[in-house]
């Protein structure tokens, strides 16, 4: 069995989907410390590291233990979380016709530590302004890297695809399983 060190019901669902025993542990991490001016791929591995860091200062006694996180890259910018419904149409409308990559990076303790960072890159239709008011009227974009549900909103857009859908979802669950 491993620990899931995080909050995402996605994450959570991602395990269980794929036969992975687990227990989630969910703890409040602020990204927001974490410098946005460098590689997403540094980014994104820095966050994990400092989730690590965090989790481990108050729960040091456990073992086989998965963190995981995300972000959204589009036009070179690393997207965060939308802070209020004006931010989720701007961070939406940036993605609409145009590319935008998930990038993840998860780390995982047990009898060795896996580090791993993994790039899902969607090419976008024109998205319909009824499609995002909906979306954003739903409050599904909220807590979400860019704004972006690849399951949901976004899948019908998609018109090109590189890498796992389950990526794109939050956890490379592949790679995950070839160390398991």
């Amino acid at each position: 069995m491993i620990i899931l060190a995080s909050s995402s019901a996605t994450r959570a669902k991602i395990l269980q989907d794929s036969g992975i025993d687990f227990q989630q542990i969910s703890f409040d991490f602020d990204e927001s410390m974490i410098d946005k001016n460098q590689a997403p791929n540094k980014y994104v591995l820095n966050v994990v590291r400092s989730k690590k860091e965090q989790f481990f200062k108050a729960h040091n006694q456990y073992k086989n233990v998965l963190f995981a996180d995300s972000c959204v890259v589009c036009d070179g910018k690393i997207l965060g979380k939308a802070r209020d419904e004006n931010h989720a149409r701007k961070l939406i409308k940036m993605q609409s016709n145009n590319t935008a990559s998930v990038v993840t990076a998860m780390i995982y303790i047990g009898d060795y530590e896996l580090i791993s960072v993994s790039e899902t890159k969607f090419r976008f239709s024109e998205f319909k302004d009824s499609d995002i008011k909906e979306f954003i009227r739903s409050g599904e974009c909220m807590g979400k890297a860019g704004a972006m549900m690849i399951e949901g909103f976004n899948k019908k857009y998609i018109i090109s695809q590189q890498g796992t859908t389950q990526n794109a979802m939050g956890l490379d669950v592949r790679i995950l399983k070839a160390f398991l």
